[in-house]
């Protein structure tokens, strides 16, 4: 079906036409749906759409360098919403409202933003595709809901909020009952926007809540965990709430992570998964272990993508901190499951909430690809408790540690392209800037600091 009988179809008023910045942040504009009805209709936005700081200024280009960067000096000149119709849906939650996702081109086609996120998953999975891999993924997202509104938030200078239970309540069914009346709306808004939640939880952090959504190709994956966060804010803001996916909002607080869990299929049969070998793992999959493991460093600013993002990595907090794997063993960053053909995976648990899911799984599938090219073979797997283990080695410490590592990666340049690279390596090195010019360089320890709220706090 065409997307201009979609539009009629569903009775649509008004289209959300967006896509994703280099932060993951949802960036576009609403159109009315009659302008999208025939499809020769150019939705245009300026070049900045992808390249603007957290805060939402445009990122300075870098000192000294005279490649291309969105700038002042070139006046932001239009580029066109490159519309994926298959993505098209409904907004449940809005009246006569529908969506779309798009990428970015120029405006006579010439060029399109590769280097953007979405893009840069599609140049992964068809690397994967060219092995004769078909992809298989899914995202579990935390967030905590607060008893706050946008007005009570920013009068309290996100400081002494109210979550929407007070204390830990870690699969507590109890309390899950106790609020239905909130999570069920937001689980049947979320499948009625198209995201189907295969289960739903409360997690260790007072007001916070995991949603698991159902396996899909690696692209259409990290599309539905980008349009959660996106519809979980909106619904949230609907019910008299808010949602954060800041990776850690309080330094006493249960960090939100995005574990992702991915398989390669070949043939229609898992690539991974073999019962006659020991562990049930195929080859295939201990090389695709080892690679992610030896890019985990090489990929940490994209797993963990600004300063607060570094205050997850603590002991106990099940972030993925430590490069190590692990037969179903959520304390180190990579778990192996190997229990049957149809669940045989990887869950990669490095990332933050706050992180991009398209460059999250782009990231975890690049390094198992890595690993499989090269023939990498992992290390011992760790059992128990990693955390009491000594001699692990563990993720990049700080943002700017990270940012170095990425730079210096060959396997970055290899899967990402040096255009990603340089930008994406940039667009950090603004966030580590902004927070030192903020904090004047001083070193805060563990208290999240008022920068980081209200950089954080909304846009994560």
């Amino acid at each position: 079906m065409s997307l201009g009988n979609w539009i009629d179809r569903e009775g649509l008023e008004v289209i959300a036409v967006l896509g994703s910045d280099l932060h993951g942040i949802a960036r576009g504009k609403k159109v009315p749906a009659t302008r999208l009805r025939t499809g020769s209709d150019v939705v245009r936005l300026p070049e900045l759409v992808g390249f603007l700081d957290a805060a939402g200024y445009p990122i300075a280009p870098p000192a000294g360098d005279t490649r291309w960067w969105p700038s002042w000096d070139g006046g932001f000149p239009d580029v066109r919403a490159v519309i994926d119709e298959n993505s098209a849906r409904r907004v449940p939650w809005q009246e006569h409202g529908g969506l779309v996702l798009c990428d970015f081109a120029a405006l006579d086609g010439s060029s399109r933003f590769d280097f953007l996120p979405r893009a840069t998953l599609r140049r992964v999975v068809a690397r994967a595709a060219a092995l004769g891999f078909e992809t298989r993924a899914a995202c579990e997202l935390e967030f905590v809901l607060f008893a706050e509104t946008a007005e009570t938030i920013a009068a309290k200078e996100y400081r002494h909020l109210k979550t929407l239970w007070p204390t830990s309540q870690a699969y507590a069914m109890t309390t899950m009952g106790r609020f239905e009346p909130v999570i069920r709306a937001l689980r049947d808004n979320l499948e009625g926007f198209g995201l189907g939640i295969e289960s739903w939880g409360l997690e260790a952090g007072p007001g916070q809540v995991e949603m698991n959504l159902a396996g899909a190709d690696a692209l259409t994956a990290a599309d539905q965990g980008f349009l959660l966060k996106h519809a979980v804010k909106e619904v949230a803001t609907a019910l008299g709430l808010s949602a954060s996916f800041m990776a850690r909002w309080a330094s006493d607080a249960f960090g939100n992570g995005d574990h992702v869990n991915l398989s390669l299929w070949r043939d229609g049969a898992n690539a991974f998964f073999a019962p006659e070998r020991s562990g049930r793992r195929t080859l295939l999959m201990d090389n695709f272990i080892a690679g992610v493991l030896a890019t985990l460093d090489q990929f940490a600013v994209i797993y963990a993508p600004n300063v607060n993002a570094y205050r997850r990595f603590t002991p106990y907090q099940l972030s993925g901190m430590l490069a190590a794997w692990g037969e179903d063993n959520k304390t180190v960053a990579v778990r192996a499951v190997s229990e049957s053909a149809a669940r045989a995976r990887i869950e990669c648990r490095s990332a933050g909430a706050d992180a991009s899911p398209h460059l999250v799984v782009a990231a975890c599938l690049a390094g198992g690809l890595h690993g499989i090219e090269q023939g990498l073979v992992p290390p011992a797997p760790v059992s128990g408790d990693a955390y009491a283990q000594p001699g692990l080695a563990r993720l990049p410490a700080t943002l700017d540690e990270a940012i170095g590592c990425f730079e210096q990666s060959a396997v970055a340049r290899d899967f990402f392209g040096a255009d990603f690279v340089r930008l994406y390596a940039h667009s950090r090195r603004a966030e580590s800037e902004a927070f030192a010019a903020a904090t004047h360089g001083r070193n805060l320890g563990h208290e999240v600091s008022d920068f980081e709220l209200a950089r954080y706090f909304d846009m994560a």
